[in-house]
């Protein structure tokens, strides 16, 4: 009897712990693959102070010309450490890859998200100069800002007809602190400084270039998360 009822607890705890592994969060929705036709191209230094080079980091934005879904890919020395960020537009879900660039299985998960109000977006002042400067072959103006103990300047064009989605701003992960500008056009570059002389530089490599890449995910496990979280935390 005794028996019995040990293998009836031991089926029942294995029941559970399969549920909650095949679980999926309610409205996390995904296709089984994504392609995208189009790359830009950043780049991040990372600077300690007498402008001393630490790091540096290459990002890729994948978007496609037909089409509002787009992937942004930090590539960290191709040892299976990239970490890429695909944004669906349709689903409003972000599907993250942790891993991936590798030979080992990447980790992935799922989540919603959704839009701040207008009166919620944190959006960062920044003050125009006279300086202006070719940047790709792009004519870019100079502004400047600080916030809080951190300065630096961005330099914007209003000659690109793209959104800073697919851009250096959100591509170097700006967005999710100040999720918008003052003043819009696009951002070819950005720097950020503090008092104790770090700085972090980022630019843009290249635009528009057509370069085709998909994300298979028919077969792999899928994590999901419950809660929505502001668009521009991913």
């Amino acid at each position: 009897m005794k028996k019995s009822i040990f293998l009836v607890i031991c089926f029942l705890i294995v029941a559970s712990s399969y549920a909650q592994f095949s679980l999926k969060a309610p409205g996390v929705k995904w296709d089984d693959s994504y392609t995208f036709d189009k790359c830009n191209a950043f780049k991040i230094e990372f600077y300690a102070k007498n402008n001393d080079l630490r790091h540096t980091t290459s990002v890729m934005t994948y978007y496609q010309s037909e089409g509002e879904n787009f992937l942004v890919r930090f590539i960290n020395g191709g040892k299976g450490n990239d970490i890429e960020t695909i944004i669906d537009k349709k689903y409003e879900v972000a599907i993250q890859m942790f891993g991936s660039g590798g030979g080992a299985t990447p980790m992935y998960n799922a989540g919603g998200y959704k839009y701040p109000a207008e009166g919620d977006l944190k959006k960062l002042d920044i003050v125009p100069t006279t300086e202006t400067k070719q940047i790709l072959g792009f004519s870019c103006k100079k502004y400047t800002y600080t916030f809080k103990k951190i300065f630096g300047e961005v330099w914007i064009t209003d000659e690109v007809k793209m959104p800073n989605d697919l851009g250096m701003f959100r591509a170097c992960k700006m967005a999710a602190k100040h999720n918008t500008l003052s003043v819009n056009g696009f951002v070819m570059e950005m720097t950020t400084e503090d008092s104790g002389g770090g700085k972090t530089l980022m630019t843009t490599v290249s635009l528009q270039a057509p370069e085709k890449y998909t994300v298979d995910l028919k077969n792999v496990k899928m994590g999901t998360s419950i809660n929505k979280v502001n668009y521009f935390t991913f």
